[in-house]
């Protein structure tokens, strides 16, 4: 059984279908964003960004791990893997160590990979 204790020690965020952010987010642990962004999103201790289908990010995003079924604009920065499912749209740079597009999606890009950091 979860006790309310349990919950105190999750680092995750969502951000929801209606919400319109303007600025830069600094997030620590997983994130799924499902709304309108227009700026720079960093998200710390490695955690995994997700954009949900309907959600428009503007800007640029530095995580380790990102999946996008939404759509983007910008610039990616990830250490880890950015995978572009076939629901999404992306325009811009991607710097990764490993990258992945689904059949589908749709893409318009300057790719880097980058070798992958030592733990």
């Amino acid at each position: 059984m979860i006790q309310d204790q349990d919950f105190k020690n999750f680092q995750y965020n969502v951000i929801g279908s209606k919400s319109v952010i303007k600025g830069n987010l600094e997030l620590s642990g997983d994130t799924i964003i499902s709304s309108f962004i227009e700026g720079s999103i960093e998200v710390k201790d490695k955690g995994q960004l997700i954009l949900e289908r309907g959600s428009l990010v503007k800007g640029k995003i530095k995580a380790s791990d990102l999946e996008i079924y939404g759509s983007f604009e910008g610039e990616i920065d990830c250490s880890g893997l950015v995978s572009i499912r076939s629901s999404a749209q992306v325009s811009g740079q991607i710097k990764s160590h490993r990258l992945v597009i689904y059949p589908g999606a749709i893409v318009e890009m300057q790719a880097h990979s980058q070798p992958q950091e030592e733990s």
